[in-house]
């Protein structure tokens, strides 16, 4: 920290100072005050300001009480440099800063504060016998100070001299908040290590099955049709993951929803695995789930396969709702995301109500009733809403089902997709005609996204030139490509400019400046200033007219834990 000014300025008024600072390295362990006194004019007022210095190692807090302890030959400690004090003399604020000081000089420059920007004007204080001379602008002033209290923090008393008989002062020590820096990178670079809690139970109905992975054989996927005739009582799981050692309490969460065509898919599966991992790291709560899957392939079959994946989504997510204390999530800012049939599942979990269920969910011929979107799986009766849904090469039945929800929405998709419409059209085209047997049109990310936009929503298409159904993958190996990485970066995008507020900046009103957002917490700083007073999102700043800059800064934490930091910067 040091003060730098322009002792040239002639924007002030003619000044006669006058400053004292009395020690005795017998009696005392600091030193006492200096005063200053500036004449406006002769037919106007005299104003004396007092500057009050002590050392770190004191006695105490108490009064001294013996004032004749002042008559002893004036010495001036060491101090530390630079340091500030605060004046009131005859309902005159000033500002004192000191620079330097040895056992027999001081040096610094003083201010006043009857506007929000003033010059400081320099001064030298010498100890001389049993007074102090004070040099101002080519003049100078010998004086004697009575001192009537002082404690660690505080001077009163008066001063005598040739130029008036006696002035009150009071002084105190400045003191500002230590500037803390929250900016940080969670939710946009790895934080944490991260803790992984597996196989929690979360709702349990009839299914076929939950889970067949990605390694099993064609032969073996086609034979497992003979189990989707009867469901049987099954038991459903999903894993947690969260940032360990992590102070914060509540985080956002993102829900992964892995796919695999309503038939097989796991969530141990690569990509919801590893995208839960990273997400984690930076900061989030992600959750990987199990939901049943398998069906006869019929419309019918494999529109009801759709729908259970819904019913599952919704009671993880109430699951998640009514545990997230355990988990410590923040149910404000929840997401969910999913791949193919997952982000199938994904969307509807965020649109779908009770009153959008297909014909085909309900009771009827060799058919029976699946119940409610919200109520299957577990008793447990919770509200929620999607923050945000990312939809990677998914679609919808029907855009119509996306009314007033304001959920933001992220669509990635290949444009040469045959499995899923990147526009409007038959999934698996590859298996034309036969596919228009067995399922309905679909509504791709290109159609989602401009019924979002004419809806006002937040939603953004990214579209994959060329590419095809799970580009994420390597087509022969299935091994994760480059493509799961920039689509995990553009997630992580997604994500934060949700969480982060849009345009924070420093208000300024005045002499008063915050921040035009809700911090939790908020640390000042100024250069080419003083803050004179310091709320939670608030200051007040007497600036210095000669400095060379002028600039505050802001460090705010803000909820979900996310950090900023931001400077203005004045002429």
């Amino acid at each position: 920290m040091s003060f730098v000014f322009d002792s040239k300025s002639t924007n002030y008024v003619s000044v006669k100072a006058l400053f004292f600072i009395l020690f005795s390295p017998v009696s005392l362990e600091f030193a006492i005050f200096a005063t200053l006194l500036s004449e406006l004019s002769m037919r106007r007022y005299i104003i004396t300001l007092v500057f009050s210095l002590w050392l770190a190692h004191l006695f105490g807090d108490n009064p001294i009480q013996d004032t004749s302890l002042f008559s002893e030959k004036v010495c001036f400690p060491v101090m530390e440099a630079p340091v500030c004090f605060r004046s009131t003399i005859d309902g005159k604020d000033f500002l004192v800063f000191i620079e330097y000081s040895d056992s027999l000089n001081i040096k610094g420059h003083y201010m006043t504060l009857e506007e929000s920007m003033t010059d400081t004007l320099p001064f030298r204080l010498e100890a001389r016998d049993h007074n102090a001379v004070l040099y101002y602008n080519g003049g100078q002033e010998t004086f004697h100070p009575h001192v009537v209290f002082m404690d660690s923090l505080h001077v009163e008393g008066y001063t005598l001299s040739d130029v008036l008989d006696s002035t009150s002062f009071w002084f105190e020590k400045h003191q500002t908040t230590a500037f803390h820096d929250y900016g940080n990178s969670r939710y946009r670079e790895t934080q944490f290590a991260v803790e992984k809690i597996s196989d929690i139970p979360y709702a349990h109905a009839k299914g076929f099955w939950s889970e067949m992975p990605q390694e099993v054989p064609a032969i073996d996927k086609i034979s497992q049709i003979g189990n989707a005739i009867i469901a049987l009582p099954m038991d459903l799981h999903l894993d947690v993951f969260r940032p360990k050692d992590d102070t914060l309490q509540k985080r956002p969460m993102i829900m992964f929803i892995q796919g695999g065509a309503f038939y097989f898919g796991s969530k141990d599966d690569k990509a919801p695995t590893r995208w839960c991992q990273h997400f984690a790291s930076q900061g989030y709560v992600t959750v990987s789930i199990d939901y049943r899957i398998g069906f006869i392939p019929t419309k019918a079959g494999i529109g009801r396969a759709a729908y259970r994946a819904v019913q599952d989504a919704h009671a993880a997510m109430r699951f998640l709702v009514a545990h997230q204390d355990e988990f410590g999530i923040d149910t404000s800012m929840m997401f969910v995301g999913g791949t193919s049939s997952g982000a199938v599942t994904a969307l509807n979990l965020a649109f779908m109500t009770n009153e959008m269920r297909p014909e085909y969910t309900h009771k009827g011929f060799l058919r029976s009733e699946l119940g409610a979107v919200d109520t299957c799986g577990n008793a447990i009766k919770t509200q929620f809403r999607i923050r945000g849904v990312v939809d990677m090469w998914g679609a919808l039945p029907d855009t119509a089902m996306m009314r007033s929800r304001n959920t933001s929405i992220l669509a990635i998709h290949g444009d040469a997709d045959k499995v899923m419409p990147y526009d409007y059209g038959y999934p698996f085209a590859v298996a034309t005609p036969l596919n228009t047997l067995i399922v309905d049109k679909m509504y791709g990310a290109s159609c989602i996204v401009d019924r979002a936009i004419k809806l006002g929503y937040q939603a953004r298409l990214v579209t994959f030139s060329g590419l095809k159904h799970a580009l994420h993958l390597t087509p022969k190996t299935k091994e994760l490509n480059d493509n799961f990485f920039i689509i995990q970066d553009i997630m992580s995008d997604f994500f934060y400019d949700i969480i982060m507020p849009e345009g924070i900046e420093i208000v300024e009103e005045g002499s008063s400046y915050s921040l035009n957002a809700q911090p939790i917490a908020t640390s000042w700083q100024v250069e080419g200033g003083v803050i004179l007073n310091e709320t939670k999102n608030h200051v007040e700043v007497q600036w210095i007219k000669n400095a060379p800059k002028r600039s505050i800064t802001a460090s705010a934490m803000l909820p979900y834990g996310v950090g900023i930091k931001t400077t203005k910067t004045f002429n």
